[in-house]
């Protein structure tokens, strides 16, 4: 078998679609599965994670340029894996129309949520074939800590995003920056890129990171926290579940209430997430029992994804 992937991961950090593909290159690779990213002779399955074109180093095919492919080789399937919507962003950048055609060509569909794959059935009436696989985070590299928790008294909420969207949550950060110029109780670290409308001045601002050295900065804290919203389904927020840390969730977060329910407490404003990091300190053990690392791995993930390609 032959896959073809419609990106190709650069080399620094980057967001969780390019993870996904780092982690399931290699899964297929352990298997003995080729892939490419060239529109070369002998593909079995074209795999579109982003069907735009882009810089060509990166995103070299347009998905006409892989629909002309499908056409002079109709055995060759198309799965295509979604994990974008316009209601993510503030300001919209009519993604929908083309994820919409993409998937009309596609032999199977992938949606990163449930949520998304209901958003995306019920507002354009879609009979595709489809399911839902949530994200796996590298285990290798999240993994919990052994250090004690609330150390000093402090409460010590982390999170962290290569996106500086607004609607990654930072209604809910901007709010805790001015909350904590009359606390000394909780300390927060934003790990990433901060949104440029707000300059924060009681956060631990952190540059992004990735692999070990982020899992290391994560499980130095005790809790972790997002509030992002409408989220197709994240990579960030596996991340800190997988170093150990419960997580706090916020009303409205699309499909990160899908894995962050696992261990964890939804707040809807900063009255109610503090309400919610009290009890989580008052019960954390019963937290921390509840985190299912197995289902968290990307072997998990990718286990999923290659019984869709073999049935293809």
């Amino acid at each position: 078998m032959k896959v073809f992937f419609s990106v190709k991961p650069p080399i620094n950090s980057f967001g969780g679609g390019v993870f996904f593909v780092k982690n399931i290159i290699n899964y297929l690779g352990n298997k003995n599965i080729e892939t490419t990213f060239e529109l070369e002779k002998n593909i079995d399955i074209i795999f579109i994670i982003d069907p735009r074109k882009g810089n060509p180093e990166y995103k070299k095919y347009s998905v006409m340029d892989l629909l002309e492919y499908k056409n002079n080789n109709p055995n060759t399937k198309i799965i295509h894996r979604v994990n974008e919507c316009d209601i993510k962003r503030e300001v919209s950048i009519n993604i929908e129309p083309l994820l919409v055609e993409t998937m009309k060509i596609a032999d199977y569909v992938v949606f990163v949520s449930k949520w998304l794959q209901n958003y995306f059935i019920e507002k354009y009436k879609l009979n595709i074939n489809s399911t839902s696989i949530l994200n796996g985070c590298n285990l290798e590299h999240f993994t919990p800590s052994q250090i004690p928790k609330f150390s000093n008294n402090k409460i010590k909420l982390v999170t962290h995003h290569w996106s500086n969207n607004y609607l990654k949550g930072f209604h809910i950060y901007n709010e805790i920056d001015k909350l904590l110029e009359n606390r000394d109780d909780i300390e927060f670290t934003y790990i990433g890129n901060y949104n440029r409308g707000y300059q924060p001045k009681n956060i631990n601002l952190l540059p992004a990171t990735s692999c070990k050295k982020l899992g290391d900065l994560l499980k130095e804290h005790d809790i972790y926290l997002t509030a992002t919203q409408n989220e197709p389904g994240a990579m960030h927020y596996l991340e800190g579940l997988a170093c150990g840390l419960p997580i706090l969730y916020c009303e409205n977060g699309g499909g990160a209430q899908e894995i962050c329910c696992m261990a964890g407490e939804e707040f809807n404003n900063i009255e109610t997430l503090l309400a919610k990091i009290s009890l989580i300190k008052n019960k954390y053990k019963s937290y921390t029992d509840k985190i299912n690392y197995k289902y968290l791995s990307y072997q998990r993930c990718c286990d999923e994804y290659f019984n869709i390609l073999i049935n293809l």
